[in-house]
């Protein structure tokens, strides 16, 4: 170093360490998840959920019963516009064709996301190399062909080339580029401002909202997207064998699945917290139960296949609530109180609703119990201390084995059987 010189700061050096832009593109793509979930709640998209990272970047479940596929990809503009000779959207149509044949009666259409444009030559562009490359007039084209056999020049020899490069049988390539959408998103520099403005801050719902609270909103569920497109799971089932019955399902897809419906548009600071159950718990932890009650109040409503089921979730609430008491008695028996009553209220509420006189009802009950519990977990958020849906089932299956749920007619269950 030359003397009288200061030597470089290292919070002042500009960083060649790409991973801020990685994590950009990252971003782009959950904050994409969220522009689907508006589309939904708008009316624009009928989706009923969303899978992140779960074979492509977004698959989204349809009511048909089908499923939209999405790729979102992020380029730099002086890359140029994407054509068919683009690898990263040859690379797409390539994963879309290994889809289409993995699971080809459960596919609606393939969608392929940009920040950057796609080539545009008009038809009437002298051009045939460039116009037979050019995506949205090569789709246009296949979408009117009756079958493969129908393709023309200057497109044929496109599609051809395409075929070739993927290895994929022609036919099999003219399935998809049917299904194929290409669609322009915002720009990585707009996107935080159109996702506020037009797409969130578009809908009823948040119509009401000041900027700040808009953006914190935003925020919160772009936050949702990522949480779900990683591999962060805290379902205590991950842990234990899959049911015999097959009602478990697997957990790590699960935490992949963001339903529409169960996403609530509040945000953070909205939410009233200050309401508060009085009086200490009821439910005894870690302390002997009588046996079989749980058993038996599912068996009598007719449920009883989701005995196993319940039992796991009684015990992972049960030890979660054992370890907040570790932590903190006090909050520990305020959490659990707010818990016990929200879940009592919504179980004792359902089964004044679905009680029928000598009809096994727990099957109608229980369906209605799980919705109930799902909003309760995203819409209640702050007032039960943010507890997974898991808990809050949990501890329906400890008020049940504390006589304080039933899912049938009240019986009579002997104080010491066994």
């Amino acid at each position: 170093m030359e003397e009288g010189k200061n030597p470089p700061r290292l919070e002042t050096t500009t960083s060649k360490d790409p991973g801020d832009q990685t994590e950009r593109n990252y971003r782009y793509q959950h904050q994409y998840g969220v522009v689907l979930l508006a589309a939904v709640r708008r009316g624009a998209l009928s989706y009923i959920s969303i899978y992140c990272e779960h074979h492509e970047d977004f698959v989204a479940e349809r009511p048909d019963g089908l499923f939209d596929c999405y790729q979102i990809k992020t380029s730099r503009p002086e890359n140029g516009a994407w054509t068919l000779t683009s690898t990263a959207l040859t690379k797409s149509i390539g994963r879309f064709l290994d889809l289409m044949a993995a699971f080809p009666d459960q596919i609606g259409k393939f969608v392929f996301v940009s920040n950057s444009d796609v080539d545009s030559v008009t038809p009437a562009s002298s051009d045939n190399k460039r116009r037979g490359r050019c995506p949205g007039l090569l789709l246009d084209h296949v979408k009117s062909c009756r079958d493969v056999d129908a393709v023309q020049p200057p497109f044929r020899n496109a599609f051809e080339v395409l075929a070739a490069e993927l290895g994929a049988a022609k036919t099999q390539l003219f399935e998809v580029l049917r299904r194929l959408e290409i669609v322009k998103g915002p720009s990585r520099e707009d996107f935080d401002s159109a996702l506020a403005q037009e797409h969130v801050g578009g809908l009823s719902e948040c119509a009401h909202l000041a900027p700040g609270p808009l953006r914190e909103l935003c925020n919160d569920l772009v936050a949702k997207f990522h949480r779900a497109a990683s591999l962060f799971v805290v379902n205590p089932d991950r842990h234990i064998a899959k049911d015999a019955s097959g009602i478990t399902d697997d957990p790590v897809i699960a935490a992949k699945r963001i339903v529409i419906a169960d996403v609530a548009l509040v945000t953070k600071s909205r939410v009233n917290d200050t309401f508060r159950y009085q009086g200490p718990p009821t439910i005894g932890l870690g302390q002997p139960r009588t046996k079989q009650i749980l058993e038996k109040k599912l068996v009598r409503g007719g449920v009883g296949d989701l005995v196993d089921y319940m039992k796991t979730r009684e015990q992972a609430a049960e030890y979660y609530f054992l370890e907040e008491q570790a932590k903190d008695p006090v909050l520990a028996a305020r959490q659990l109180r707010q818990v016990e009553e929200a879940v009592h209220g919504e179980c004792l509420e359902s089964y004044m609703a679905r009680y029928t006189p000598e009809t096994s009802f727990g099957q109608i009950m229980f369906n209605d119990v799980s919705t109930r519990l799902r909003n309760l977990e995203t819409q209640r958020r702050e007032l039960l201390g943010g507890v997974p849906y898991e808990l809050l089932m949990g501890t329906a299956a400890l008020l049940t084995n504390d006589c304080r749920v039933w899912w049938s007619e009240r019986f009579q269950i002997d104080e010491g059987e066994e």
